[in-house]
């Protein structure tokens, strides 16, 4: 592999949809938050969420989400991942339950997964046709047909069903980061060292479409998520220090993040948006790290001769034109958690609540245009 080293990542593009308007900051989930979010995907989808519909990677890998794009996927980062429930919640049903929310899921077919299959393959056997197993075992026709194809999970044996190389247990615990010890988490740093030559660092166990490196998405499952540095050790350094090793890099110090931003400017020219820097290409300092040292990310820029993009004084009748759009799209009325960062699009809720006095009262101010305007 030569010198083990991947081809430098151009900046990360996220596809550009309407559903980029619901922007999340990572790490500013709080419970009453989470809470909002389990409300509103029961709102919009008339079921409440599974655990693993907001945990994607893991459920492809056990086979319960098609190729397709879930909605979790479309609209990310409007939902937090069930990592970020379980740091809040001791379980997804007591979340649920915290926010009012009552499972209404069909019963689940009797018997674990294995005893449903192991019966199955049984009853074939003894010469049942397709429809007499599922009338025997309580299942559908087309469920006895994926049970009769299963095949056993490579990491412990248990059946799997569909196309995925390891059941869904195994593959939610590799796929969690609560769930990686620290022992395997140290046993997966020095055994990327053997293989590309260096410590990884958190480009490397993301996804492609996020910068991450193919090995990690070729061997899904093998390596934990760039995240387990901050959820087990508390950072990334002390991760690598736990592990023994050290940093592929020195810290960023404030010259050496203003020299990089410069840098980026120069070759792209334009400055970044802040969502290109929350998982930065190799050569650039994450957004958290320029908030870090200058206190919000239009400081740093600021600081290095750069114009913030989308920076722009709010009027307030350009914010009463943004909540009427939002309300042409999505067909209804911002909430402050809608706007919780500002964009291109709209200002932040902060900014809001500093041109009208409230929330609520902008949203009177643009309610009462909006009916004066249908009745002139």
């Amino acid at each position: 592999m030569g010198n083990g080293r991947l081809p430098r990542a151009g900046p990360i593009t996220p596809r550009r949809t309407t559903t980029r308007r619901y922007h999340t900051q990572p790490d500013t989930w709080s419970e009453e938050r989470i809470l909002t979010a389990l409300r509103d995907w029961t709102r919009d989808t008339g079921l409440p969420p599974r655990s693993y519909e907001w945990c994607p990677a893991a459920a492809r890998s056990a086979g319960l989400l098609g190729p397709e794009d879930s909605k979790w996927e479309r609209e990310h980062p409007r939902w937090p991942g069930n990592t970020t429930v379980y740091r809040y919640f001791e379980s997804w049903a007591s979340a649920l339950e915290a926010a009012g929310i009552r499972p209404i899921w069909p019963a689940s077919p009797p018997g674990t997964l294995a005893e449903r299959v192991a019966a199955a393959r049984r009853l074939e056997r003894d010469g049942l046709s397709v429809h007499a197993i599922a009338d025997a075992i309580e299942v559908r026709p087309g469920t006895v047909r994926r049970y009769l194809k299963a095949h056993p999970c490579r990491s412990c044996g248990d059946p799997v069903v569909g196309d995925a190389r390891l059941c869904h247990v195994c593959s939610t615990r590799q796929a969690n980061p609560q769930r990686w010890s620290r022992e395997e988490v140290v046993a997966a740093v020095h055994g990327w060292i053997r293989l590309e030559g260096r410590a990884p660092t958190t480009a490397d166990w993301r996804p492609l479409r996020y910068g991450g490196a193919p090995r990690w998405e070729e061997e899904f499952g093998v390596w934990p998520p760039a995240s387990v540095g901050r959820i087990v050790f508390g950072g990334w350094g002390v991760m690598l220090e736990a592990a023994g090793v050290g940093a592929n890099k020195p810290s960023w110090e404030p010259q050496a993040i203003l020299a990089a931003l410069r840098a980026y400017g120069k070759e792209f020219g334009r400055s970044p948006a802040k969502h290109e820097l929350e998982w930065p290409p190799p050569g650039y300092p994450s957004a958290r790290t320029v908030r870090r040292h200058f206190g919000s990310f239009t400081a740093g820029l600021r600081a290095a001769g750069l114009q913030p993009r989308g920076a722009q004084r709010w009027e307030p009748e350009a914010i009463l034109a943004a909540m009427r759009e939002f309300r042409r799209e999505v067909d209804r009325w911002p909430r402050p958690s809608d706007w919780q960062t500002a964009c291109e699009d709209w200002p932040s809720a902060y900014t809001v609540r500093n041109r009208f006095g409230s929330w609520e009262a902008a949203l009177a101010r643009v309610a009462a245009d909006t009916t004066a305007a249908v009745r002139g």
